[in-house]
């Protein structure tokens, strides 16, 4: 993958540790924007912003996102644009937010198609939910594809997962099960949730879920973010789940097994 520079960006300034990978300007008045910077080092990204008319910033602990285990997605949107999605835990507010590039892509030179435009977008948890979402302004966005791929080399051949546990389906564990609950379900990234577990998906009632493993109060399950369906093939049993769906824990008293 080559490394990409949006619109009229020169490149990037450096506001935090690390190799930028990603740096935009939030859409809104001048007085106001903010600058958007990604950097990573060491298997971790770190989101900082701060005020471009006064350089004060805005968060007093910047946003991290552990490169083997946070949300992470790529792909082809069309035929002609790259999406890419990587989350983000915010930890003073306890929610998740997640960085949406669209890139617009010259697949045979494999490179940035500079006379179409690309977008990026910052937003709260793709839940079916209100989301807040903040839009930077195209002719600011850079990004560089390459260096923010090297954070994920032992992530794995598909990086589509909510869960940090490695999740093996079992012909004793995996069915479908139907979501019964007053409220909305949160989905954990962990097995043994604690009030600081990312939570980085919510269902709802009435939701089906493909249901993989099973640890202790909690089953994980496959959850079809940017594809049909998530039915596990028999050859599939008995090794580590790899996709293509995101996979995550539910407390199973929410969960009616239906098939």
């Amino acid at each position: 993958m080559t490394a990409v520079v949006f619109g009229s960006a020169a490149g990037a300034q450096s506001v935090c540790s690390g190799e930028v990978v990603f740096q935009c300007a939030t859409d809104a008045p001048e007085a106001v924007r903010e600058q958007i910077t990604v950097c990573l080092a060491d298997g971790r990204f770190e989101m900082v912003r701060h005020q471009l008319a006064t350089g004060e910033k805005r968060y007093d602990v910047p946003l991290s996102a552990d490169a083997a285990l946070t949300h992470y997605s790529y792909g082809w949107l069309d035929d002609e644009t790259i999406k890419v999605e990587l989350g983000f835990w915010d930890e003073p507010y306890a929610m998740p937010r997640i960085l949406h590039m669209a890139l617009s892509w010259d697949e045979e030179e494999d490179e940035q198609r500079l006379d179409l435009p690309s977008e990026a977008w910052l937003q709260t948890a793709d839940w079916q939910l209100p989301i807040e979402q903040e839009l930077c302004l195209p002719q600011t966005v850079y990004a560089d594809l390459a260096a923010m791929e090297m954070g994920f080399a032992d992530r794995g051949p598909v990086g589509l997962f909510f869960s940090g546990d490695e999740i093996v389906p079992t012909p004793e564990t995996v069915g479908r099960a139907r979501v019964h609950s007053d409220t909305t379900l949160p989905v954990y990234q962990w097995s043994r949730p604690n009030a600081a577990t990312p939570v980085w998906w919510q269902l709802n009632d009435g939701d089906d879920v493909e249901v993989l493993a099973v640890q202790g109060d909690f089953r994980a399950v496959a959850i079809p973010t940017g594809v049909g369906e998530c039915v596990i093939r028999p050859e599939e049993m008995g090794y580590p789940y790899n996709g293509p769906c995101a996979t995550g824990w539910v407390d199973q008293r929410f969960l009616e097994m239906i098939q």
